[in-house]
């Protein structure tokens, strides 16, 4: 395959992954607003804006069984179709009691798309990609997922600014300016082929039996810690989160703190790019997570200083966590697991380390807010002491996979 088609064919698949990052980061500018108009307490309200979540296990769960039996490339335009529901029900969400267990069901809808995207598109990838440009390849769904949370940022943000309206319609605006890179998506599908690998391997073997028990351990290990990283807390609660640093009637400067969140996600997913298939999965994982304890540790002490916190030291904090994840765990997650697998079970795998992920991330989404509203700074504490854990780990049991073929893997 000549190169200029492989990086036109992995652009065109990676619009699923804006499309994952878009989804996943809307809900910050919204889930206030939506609170609000209902009225849910912390728990019911963690669990809509986890509702997405929920779906993201299904998602995945489902997604490598469709990849064996239906193709790659189906299972993304499928997931495609589901995007665009979940967007327009979102927007056309009614007020009332009926509102939070429509919009909390569009959600779900969204999720399963998620789930699916997470799990397809980097196997996909990892399919077509050369051994020495696997992992930069397999990053551009990264970047992309990331440029997608800055495109919903950057959307919120002029939605809130510029749309003379109610926060009712202001949310479910937000949420409905989906629809557009969905319908972009599922144009450029239009020309992308079938996997290869599809057509070699016919029968999918089963995924859980002796001989795959180190990969599925790996894969448990690299997927339970990446949402213990705190990652997605900070992607869905950005705006809480410094609304607690820089106090009240902050909306607007939350709103473009959170932009400043996603940007400097993606120029550190950018340095991952370059640097991931130079030093290695392995390395990269235990810097960063050396670097996300000590981030975590610096926000939890600011924002427990209460009024006497210096806002721009925690928000360095926040921010350092971020450019620490973006080029590590963030990069290294999917780049590994669709490595390590034999690929008669690839999609099985695959199928299972984002089931892991996003069971994980559904669980720490939805108790967050508890979680803060109990415990304040104690929270991100936790996600330090989790980071420490898994540099650990990572230093003694993680192998190395760079430039690893993955035809008889």
């Amino acid at each position: 395959m000549k190169s200029s088609t492989l990086y036109w064919i992995t652009c065109a698949v990676s619009l699923g992954g804006l499309l994952f990052g878009f989804d996943s980061g809307v809900i910050s500018g919204c889930e206030e607003a939506i609170q609000r108009e209902f009225g849910l307490s912390p728990f019911w309200h963690g669990l809509v804006v986890a509702g997405a979540l929920v779906g993201t296990v299904f998602g995945a769960l489902a997604a490598g069984r469709m990849c064996d039996r239906f193709g790659r490339k189906p299972t993304l335009v499928w997931m495609g179709v589901l995007f665009f529901i979940s967007a327009a029900g979102c927007a056309l969400t009614p007020g009332g009691g009926a509102g939070p267990h429509i919009l909390g069901w569009m959600r779900f809808v969204g999720g399963i798309a998620i789930g699916g995207v997470s799990v397809a598109v980097p196997m996909y990838i990892a399919e077509i990609a050369p051994p020495e440009k696997r992992g930069r390849l397999v990053l551009v769904n990264q970047f992309c997922i990331v440029l997608g949370i800055v495109v919903s940022y950057v959307s919120n943000y002029c939605v809130a600014l510029w749309l003379q309206a109610s926060s009712e319609v202001v949310w479910r605006t937000m949420l409905g300016a989906e629809c557009l890179p969905v319908l972009l998506y599922l144009a450029a599908l239009v020309r992308v082929p079938e996997s290869p690998h599809q057509e070699k391997v016919e029968i999918a073997a089963p995924l859980f039996t002796r001989r795959n028990l180190r990969p599925i351990f790996l894969c448990f290990m690299v997927a339970f810690f990446s949402q213990l990283s705190g990652v997605n807390a900070v992607n869905y609660y950005a705006p809480r989160i410094f609304g607690m640093i820089f106090g009240e009637g902050s909306e607007l400067v939350s709103l473009a703190g959170t932009i400043g969140v996603g940007v400097v996600n993606l120029v550190f997913t950018v340095a991952a790019f370059f640097l991931i298939d130079r030093f290695g999965r392995k390395p990269l994982l235990v810097s960063g997570c050396a670097a996300m304890a000590a981030m975590h540790g610096l926000v939890a002490w600011q924002i427990s200083l209460g009024e006497a916190c210096t806002p721009w030291l925690a928000m360095f904090g926040v921010y350092g966590f971020i450019a620490s994840v973006a080029f590590s765990a963030s990069a290294v997650i999917w780049v590994f697991i669709s490595e390590i697998f034999p690929p008669d079970v690839r999609a099985k795998g695959q199928s299972f380390g984002g089931t892991v992920h996003w069971v994980m991330c559904m669980i720490v989404s939805w108790l967050f807010p508890v979680a803060v509203a109990r415990t304040g700074t104690y929270a991100f504490a936790f996600f330090a002491a989790m980071m420490l854990l898994e540099m650990v780990w990572a230093a003694i049991f993680m192998p190395e996979t760079k430039g690893r073929s993955i035809t008889n893997s």
